[in-house]
């Protein structure tokens, strides 16, 4: 059974922006999600799909949330056919908007109608109703999450998104890939083949990851489906090799590939196995990151002595330094808007996290640590957010920090050695 979305009132092609994302300490939105009505199904979703949607809701840092006690209407059926709420009470609670569902479960097919509502002007915002394998429950609410973020921001919200990133099994010396949700539930392992898989990078509709395995004791650069599991080579020259990113369309998947000792940046068809050189030089040339518009590639050269983060515009020549001091700079990652590229730099001894115009202007710090390094940033599809690897002497875990600096939480623990993490694109 497949996925069916039933825009009952689609988001406004052109939304009233009433939070503003770029004012950090800005105004945060009120608002109250109700007990849920549950016709045939567990009594237990009553709250239990409230809950998922708040704790959604909750990670954006952009509303406030009613609690539930304070709640003094009770939702029925009837509300979803015809009988209006009481937006006075929910205004007395302090709420602004409200959210309503309907849910039943019948066998395997789930049916749930959300609704958002704006309690000061008893106004319907948005409505959707989904159907499909009550497994989708957690996606169809992810779904709803950012439509409501999309209706008073006016920008997708990132729930559902996923990170993959590469850890230690235990009582293993290899390393495989891992997927998480961006909410830390539903991690799972995707390799399991007992050797090193390195440097996953997902392709830009999301249903690919490019990776490094050594599982045939010589690297090769594998593209394998998320969903069906189904691989293919799609690098094999060269010595050392990693993916770095695709072009925005998904024909090319950009790499570093060792060649004769040296190390030069590719890009390499996905279908077809076409091979054109993009960077070279006399130094070491690898992590090259694309552009969202695809005409530029941010990349690592060690060409000036030291790494560092370089910027070059495909098919021109010539290259521009952006990273900024003589330490070690490494890892860029270009933001979906294409205004910032965040990158690893060595400052104090320790690895910090920056992020920096694309013509090297407005360096700032956004993660760093008193006692750990912070490696290996990557943009949320957003933009608004980072993920990273926080790493000590026996300690490494994934955390999710905002891209002002002000917000953390940690994503993944547990894992031995885990890093390289790629957010995935926005669903």
């Amino acid at each position: 059974m497949f996925l069916l979305a039933l825009f009952l009132f689609p988001s406004p092609a052109f939304p009233v922006l009433y939070v503003d994302i770029n004012s950090p300490g800005g105004k945060r939105m009120p608002i109250a999600v109700a007990d849920f009505v549950v016709g045939p199904g567990d009594p237990s979703l009553s709250r239990g799909i409230p809950t998922i949607l708040s704790a959604d809701l909750a990670l954006t840092d952009l509303f406030d949330l009613v609690p539930p006690t304070a709640q003094i209407e009770t939702v029925t059926a009837a509300h979803f056919s015809g009988k209006p709420l009481s937006f006075p009470g929910w205004k007395m609670i302090g709420a602004e908007a409200v959210v309503i569902g309907n849910v039943s479960v019948n066998g395997d097919r789930l049916s749930i109608e959300m609704r958002l509502y704006d309690a000061t002007q008893g106004t319907l915002m948005v409505g959707k109703r989904y159907t499909g394998p009550p497994a989708q429950l957690r996606s169809f609410v992810h779904r709803f999450a950012n439509e409501i973020v999309y209706t008073f921001t006016g920008v997708r919200g990132v729930f559902g998104t996923e990170i993959a990133f590469t850890a230690r099994p235990a009582k293993s010396r290899g390393k495989e890939i891992y997927i998480v949700g961006m909410d830390g539930r539903d991690l799972r392992k995707v390799t399991n083949n007992r050797s090193f898989n390195l440097f996953p990078r997902w392709s830009p509709d999301g249903q690919w990851l490019a990776y490094t395995s050594f599982r045939t004791g010589a690297p090769i650069v594998y593209l394998r489906n998320v969903s069906t599991g189904a691989e293919k080579e799609v690098v094999r020259f060269g010595g050392s090799k990693a993916p770095g990113g695709f072009s925005p369309d998904g024909v090319w998947l950009y790499a570093g590939v060792s060649r004769a000792g040296n190390s030069d940046i590719y890009r390499v068809r996905v279908v077809g196995g076409a091979v054109e050189k993009v960077v070279d030089g006399w130094g070491l040339e690898v992590s090259p990151s694309p552009s969202p518009g695809g005409r530029r590639i941010a990349f690592v050269s060690d060409r000036g002595g030291s790494p560092q983060i370089y910027v070059k515009t495909i098919g021109v020549a010539g290259e521009t330094r952006i990273s900024t001091g003589a330490g070690y700079a490494t890892s860029p990652s270009w933001s979906p808007a294409g205004d910032r590229i965040a990158y690893t730099v060595r400052s104090g001894g320790r690895f910090v996290i920056e992020t920096v115009a694309p013509d090297g202007s407005a360096p700032r710090e956004v993660a760093s640590a008193a006692d750990a390094d912070c490696e290996d940033p990557s943009f949320a599809p957003d933009g608004r957010s980072l993920v990273y690897t926080y790493r000590k002497k026996g300690y490494s875990a994934l955390k999710i920090i905002s891209s002002d600096g002000r917000r953390q939480r940690t994503l993944v623990s547990g894992l031995g050695d885990a890093g390289s993490p790629a957010w995935s694109p926005g669903r």
